[in-house]
Order: C-alpha cells, then structure tokens, then sequence
C-alpha cells in the first residue's frame, strides 16, 4: 500500500513538472535603460510551440530505472480587445497535444496526439488525461503590459473536471490551480527602466499532494543583442515542504535551473524561452530508500516569427 501512494505521489510530481511547464508559453519590448513591457493589438493571434522533455531516473535498492517523456503543444493567444491602461483581454488555449514515453533501451510505452480519436494507454495514461483536459479550453484573463493576469475566467466544462484523479494530480484541482499554472511562469516586468545587470525576483507555490513545492525565480536583465531583442536570465531554485501525514519522507537534495527569454520591444512579446531544470530528490518509505532525479529541458519559440532566435 505505501509503494502504491509512493508511486502516486511520483506521478504528480512528473505532472507537476509537466503542465508547471506550459506557463513560461502563454504569457506574450529599445531604450537606454528600457522599460520593457508587452504591446497587444486587438485582433493579435500569437501562435507558440513548445518542446519539452522530461527525463527521470530512479536508484531503488541497488537497482537503477527510470523514463523520458517528450511532449510539443501548439498553444495560441487571441487578444479581444485592448484596455486604456495597456492591459488586454485575452484568452489562451492549448490547440494540440502530442506526447511520447520511452524506457531505457528505447522500448515505446506510449505515443499520443490529441488531433487523433486513439487515446492514451499505459502507466502514463494519468499524465495525458492531465494534459488533454485542457487542449481546446479558452481561458480568458485580463493581461497587464508587465505580464500580470487578474480576472481569469475558466470554462465550466473545465470546472466539472477538477474533482477527476487527473485534475488534483496535476495540481490543477481548482480555477485557483489553473490560474496558477497559467500565470506562474510568465515574466513580470518592473514598472521602471532597466539597467544591464540588474535583478529582480518572483517567489511562487504550487500546492500538490504530497506538500508545498516553493520556486524563488531570479531574473537578470542582459541587455540587447546584436539582432535587437532583450536577453532576460532567469535562475529558479525549488523547494519542498512536506505534508506532516505522509506515509514516506521526501527531501530536496538539489535544485538548480536556469533559463532566457528573448524579448521584442517594437512588438512587445517573447520570441523565444527555453530553460533546463535539475531537481535531485531522496524519499524514504517502508525502510527503503530511493533516489530521483528529474531533469526538464523546454523550448518555446513564436510560430509566425520572421526568423530562428538564438537562445546562446
């Protein structure tokens, strides 16, 4: 029974890891010591693609396991109407989804695209039930220019789905989760120039089973490259605060990411994001110890972009 909640708990994790990566892709500026800040035109479709691989690994009494998930989502941004503050009205959805989880030795486990009628099979069919409840949902909020959401309205066939397994694994269990996981990996700009070298920081918390995962996201302006756009630096460190009744003990060992987003001020969006983050874990249960390491790599680059964006 506890290696069956153990396992449970290691599945929201990968969950967690999953959709907590779709946010840096939802969200949408040259002065000296600019102020950067993102530009809507109503009307303005943003179609992004996001790829993303998950790679775990497992040391279990002497012996070593794990699996590696790839997954590329078409997401897309429609902007209703722009405010007289510099704020839009928008609604974001995820247009499709397609997934595949492989075994060391490069054994198949599950392949799945949801432009497709087949549906998920394998111990990975939580994971897309996750997922694919969100493809074709329009989530519509209010954006401001520094990439702040407020007045998120979410679908009510979205909201009769929160009580599924699927949902509280994901940490998406409530319009409060999806507002979380649509808003927490966005760059929030400060209201005021930025000189080269300067930093500034976002603290968030994601509520999921088995506890409170906390992220401290420094970012750094780098100033502007040769082609003109913005470099931000992002390094995220992730902590972990345990529920008191868990039938196991879970303990961070190491977190460490980093990550950039390259900025066009004329149009006032992100070209182009991608981040790497290694998260080292021990848990102990049933007198067993176990050792994960799970690894993410994203990338993210608009659609309709005139040409590829370096992200060295």
């Amino acid at each position: 029974m506890c290696e069956m909640r153990f396992n449970t708990q290691v599945r929201a994790l990968i969950i967690f890891c999953m959709t907590v990566g779709l946010t840096p892709l939802f969200s949408e500026s040259a002065e000296a010591d600019p102020v950067l800040k993102y530009r809507y035109k109503s009307g303005q479709r943003l179609q992004y693609e996001l790829k993303q691989t998950l790679t775990t690994k497992t040391e279990f009494s002497g012996q070593e396991g794990g699996n590696v998930i790839t997954q590329h989502l078409d997401l897309s941004t429609v902007v209703e109407k722009v405010l007289p503050d510099g704020s839009a009205r928008v609604k974001k959805s995820i247009d499709r989804i397609r997934l595949k989880a492989t075994q060391p030795g490069g054994r198949q486990e599950l392949e799945y695209d949801s432009a497709s009628e087949n549906e998920a099979t394998g111990q990975f069919a939580m994971i897309v039930k996750t997922m694919s409840m969100l493809v074709g949902q329009e989530i519509e909020m209010t954006v401001s220019p520094q990439g702040e959401s407020r007045d998120v309205v979410i679908p009510q066939s979205l909201i009769k789905r929160f009580s599924t397994p699927a949902a509280q694994m994901g940490g998406i269990n409530s319009s409060e989760g999806v507002t979380k996981m649509m808003s927490q990996g966005n760059v929030i700009f400060p209201e005021k120039p930025l000189s080269i070298g300067e930093k500034w920081k976002r603290e968030l918390t994601t509520e999921l089973p088995f506890g409170l995962m906390k992220s401290l996201v420094v970012f750094t302006y780098s100033g502007e490259t040769k082609e003109g756009l913005h470099r931000i630096d992002a390094i995220t460190t992730i902590s972990i605060e345990p529920k008191e009744d868990l039938p196991f003990q879970i303990k961070m060992t190491e977190s460490q990411g980093r990550g950039v987003y390259m900025f066009d001020a004329k149009r006032g969006l992100i070209l182009a994001s991608g981040l790497k983050q290694v998260m080292n874990m021990e848990i102990q249960a049933a007198g067993q110890n176990t050792k994960q390491s799970v690894t993410t790599d994203i990338s993210m680059r608009l659609v309709n972009a005139e040409a590829r964006v370096s992200l060295r």
